[in-house]
């Protein structure tokens, strides 16, 4: 089960920080486009003036967006209760080999070849339990990133067209965006809404259930 619990811990600030770098990525070549075409008007040259740029520091949302602890907090929960399953199948699976260690002597040698094949049966399974649990663990961490991943790139395309950005950037110091300034930083404002967002949507969803 450890290679379960690395696979979990996979799934800190580094990687969804990553995943909202690619999708502030994509969704400023996205503006970019849609604004470059609308500024061509029956073949004429429109002067727009400079254009409107922004960033969001990535290390900061995946720090701060309360969503990716919610959906951390969930999963690691997932993944203590799936390593309870299978620590009681693997001590179920020592008990049955200590019974027929015990147990051997008084065993004819078709009685004893039985009871290796049971226990061979029996590790199998478990071996396939482990298995089948962290697949599952990874499609739930699958789903949840898409899941956060259209959260982000849908709130950053309404962000930038209600508050007229041609283009956000999405920068965390290593990659190609060396250097911008700082008055450019739309960081606190864009984890402020989304927060604000997810907190709405949290207690309606909270609501309804208490019905």
């Amino acid at each position: 089960m450890k290679r379960m619990k690395r696979k979990i811990q996979s799934i800190g600030a580094m990687m969804l920080a990553l995943v909202v770098m690619v999708s502030c990525e994509q969704e400023a070549s996205n503006t970019t486009t849609e604004s470059n075409a609308s500024k061509a008007v029956a073949g004429k040259t429109v002067n727009t003036g400079t254009m409107k740029v922004g960033y969001v520091n990535t290390d900061s949302l995946a720090a701060q967006y309360e969503l990716i602890k919610d959906v951390q907090d969930e999963i690691v929960a997932e993944q203590m209760k799936m390593e309870g399953e299978y620590q009681t199948m693997v001590q179920s699976l020592q008990k049955d080999y200590n019974d027929a260690q015990q147990g051997a002597a008084g065993l004819s040698q078709e009685a004893l070849a039985i009871l290796q094949q049971k226990l061979a049966q029996k590790e199998q399974e478990v071996m396939m339990q482990k298995n089948r649990m962290e697949n599952q663990l990874m499609q739930m961490e699958q789903e949840r990133t898409a899941n956060y991943l259209d959260k982000v790139q849908g709130f950053i395309a309404d962000y930038a067209k209600k508050n007229g950005y041609d283009m956000i950037y999405g920068y965390n110091g290593l990659n190609n965006l060396l250097y911008i300034d700082k008055g450019y930083d739309l960081t606190r404002p864009i984890i402020d809404e989304l927060n604000a967002q997810y907190r709405s949507e949290k207690d309606t969803a909270q609501a309804e259930n208490t019905k």
